[in-house]
């Protein structure tokens, strides 16, 4: 006959929590929010303000350098003075002024009666900005700017419309006359020329 051992020690141990299904979901679910906090606190404070000040430069640089492309003879032109700036030559304008390191590659521009829209591609994502040419005062300008795409979370349609609009300003000034109006077609923005401000 065999004798049953009985540890008497046993029975004074308390016995080991279990941990419940409900605690393991609360706890993963505090860690995948504080890791949500973490990458949202870090896009806001040091990943877009980087990505905004890089493509504000990029946008700068390259409306500088086509404003820099108006002949100095466009300001002999007489008031009245029709200029027709097809999609194609804005599309090239804009291709000539990237560089291939640039984040910005494939840019596609279509003119319609209804407004300009460029397309490209942001670090291979989609993106485009929209907008309709108006002159107001004699000052042409891009109104109703949209934003599209990754560039939207980097740059409001309001940051934009202002950078638009000054280099709008600069490249008036270099055409040294006022705007009477502008007109959209298909494939064409139609330019008139008012008077000169020289």
């Amino acid at each position: 006959m065999f004798l049953a051992v009985i540890n008497p020690d046993a029975r004074d141990q308390p016995s080991k929590p279990r941990s419940s299904r409900a605690g393991c979901v609360l706890s993963g679910l505090i860690v995948v929010v504080l890791l949500l906090v973490i990458i949202l606190g870090g896009w806001l404070f040091i990943g877009r303000p980087l990505a905004h000040s890089m493509v504000e430069q990029e946008l700068d640089k390259a409306m500088s350098a086509a404003v820099e492309k108006i002949p100095t003879q466009a300001s002999l032109l007489p008031a009245g003075t029709m200029l027709p700036i097809q999609e194609n030559a804005l599309n090239n304008l804009i291709v000539l002024n990237l560089s291939p390191s640039s984040p910005v590659q494939q840019p596609t521009t279509r003119i319609t009666p209804t407004g300009i829209r460029i397309e490209f591609q942001v670090y291979g994502q989609q993106c485009a900005i929209s907008g309709v040419p108006t002159v107001v005062n004699g000052q042409l300008t891009a109104t109703n700017v949209q934003v599209e795409g990754l560039l939207g979370l980097i740059l409001s349609p309001e940051e934009l419309t202002a950078q638009l609009n000054r280099h709008l300003g600069d490249a008036q000034a270099r055409l040294k006359h006022s705007m009477r109006s502008a007109q959209l077609k298909d494939h064409e923005l139609d330019l008139t020329l008012g008077d000169s401000t020289a």
